[in-house]
């Protein structure tokens, strides 16, 4: 299966500088959609056939060319305070088709091998867009119950998105929610209002939790200081195996959610997770904290390079110091295991590099 891997960059400002998406009516093309994300706002595209799907780097003049075009949607865009750059790989599918990426069909792809290649049981699902990601999952399965024989009536188009149930996204509700309850003594992350049992009970939920994971489920490392102040304390966290302190009895846990799952609505609430570092505590003990701490302040810094100016240039400089001459960070033992995330950082993103050498560390 020959795919065409179109590379986007996308660039993040440290301000939701809209509460709607805002998306030029023209032919598609670059830096023509600005995306309001929970406290920021993103600015992209680019798109780029690329060779390697492993090697992205971001060049200065794509990281201008999205400031530019952003300016066109919200004057003065290109003023903000740039967060983050960071470059990803659509996975388009048009049979044979050689052109440019930015050409080629976005449609959903579903190729059966049995015709295509005289392979049974295998099926391959390609193209597509994060908006039909759902319609691609039910367009999969329906195949798979003919070719198995199963009939059964699919529940995708019916079934909610979880985190639905809110109905709403509140740019505030996690500000109120410390404030109402006093929890400011239990922030880790204060650019994100991210609280110690937030921490807790995700680690709770998910015992093979990274710190890479806890930014995506509650935000952890994703404001100004790119996990410059909260990384350091959420790996403390993560090291104590879940205990954390004062330890309630199950009967002081938190209000539990609506129902028995896991729910993204309620892992990003404070005022949901208040008492639950005793609910259910577990013996887990992270095995390589440090690695953990490394690689996830690696991985925040490999965005950081392609935007080093500024108000985020002084933040860094900052962090620096407190990495490398508070902490001593890189000389914490062992210095060298490596992890699959070990592996992601150690490809920069800097113009005209090469990949690191194992060990070395921006």
């Amino acid at each position: 299966v020959r795919v065409i891997p179109g590379k986007g960059v996308m660039v993040a400002v440290n301000h939701r500088l809209v509460n709607t998406v805002i998306n030029r009516c023209k032919m598609p093309a670059d830096g023509d959609i600005l995306v309001p994300v929970h406290t920021v706002a993103i600015i992209g595209t680019t798109d780029e056939r690329v060779t390697d799907p492993e090697l992205l780097p971001i060049e200065p003049w794509e990281v201008q060319l999205m400031l530019d075009e952003g300016d066109k949607l919200v004057p003065g865009m290109s003023k903000a305070r740039i967060l983050r750059a960071w470059a990803g790989v659509r996975p388009l599918y048009q049979e044979g088709y050689a052109g440019d990426s930015r050409d080629a069909t976005r449609a959903l792809a579903l190729l059966d091998h049995q015709q295509r290649d005289g392979v049974s049981g295998f099926l391959t699902i390609t193209g597509g867009k994060w908006t039909t990601f759902r319609l691609m999952a039910q367009t999969t399965m329906d195949k798979a119950c003919a070719q198995l024989g199963v009939e059964r009536a699919c529940r995708t188009a019916d079934t909610p998105v979880p985190g639905t149930e809110q109905g709403y996204y509140w740019l505030g509700h996690r500000l109120h929610e410390v404030e109402e309850h006093h929890l400011q003594g239990d922030l880790v992350c204060e650019c994100e209002l991210v609280t110690r049992a937030m921490i807790e009970q995700a680690a709770q939920n998910n015992p093979t939790v990274t710190l890479d994971d806890l930014r995506r489920d509650v935000r952890l490392g994703m404001g100004p200081c790119q996990g410059g102040f909260c990384t350091f304390r959420a790996a403390g966290i993560l090291a104590e195996g879940g205990e954390g302190r004062g330890a309630r009895d199950e009967e002081e846990a938190a209000v539990p959610s609506a129902t028995s799952e896991w729910e993204v609505a309620y892992m990003q609430s404070p005022k949901h997770n208040i008492g639950a570092n005793g609910a259910r505590r577990s013996n887990r003990r992270f095995d390589n904290p440090n690695l953990l701490l490394r690689d996830f302040l690696q991985e925040r810094w490999r965005g950081l390079t392609p935007v080093l100016w500024g108000r985020q240039l002084k933040q860094e400089r900052l962090d620096e110091l407190i990495y490398l001459s508070v902490m001593n960070v890189d000389h914490l033992p062992p210095d060298d295991d490596t992890s699959p995330l070990t592996e992601f950082w150690q490809f920069d993103t800097t113009p005209g590099a090469t990949a690191h050498k194992e060990g070395d560390e921006l």
